[in-house]
């Protein structure tokens, strides 16, 4: 059985990889594999689907950390994403017990 955890934390990123991210977004290049972004593609994070996608199989095979990515410029950090609709997500979410 798989299960999902969540664990909220600080990730530490140093100057170079603020930088790196910026001259990405700058260029219009993805921050994982440096290649250019067409206009209309999907991004996930920062990055073209199949570097996310890539990375997600790294870290889902402990080669990589999410938190090692973020901190070294490779991807962008986690955004709020969407609201929970579920009644016991929102509950959960509320921190209602």
């Amino acid at each position: 059985m798989r299960v999902r955890t969540i664990i909220f934390g600080w990730v530490e990123m140093n100057k170079q990889a603020m930088q790196r991210l910026a001259k990405c977004e700058r260029d219009g290049l993805c921050p994982a594999c440096l290649q250019k972004i067409e206009e209309g593609e999907v991004l996930v994070r920062g990055c073209h689907s199949k570097c996310a996608k890539a990375t997600y199989r790294a870290i889902a095979a402990g080669k990589l950390t999410d938190e090692g990515q973020v901190a070294c410029g490779e991807w962008k950090p986690r955004s709020g994403g969407r609201s929970p609709s579920n009644p016991v997500s929102v509950k959960a979410n509320l921190g209602v017990a």
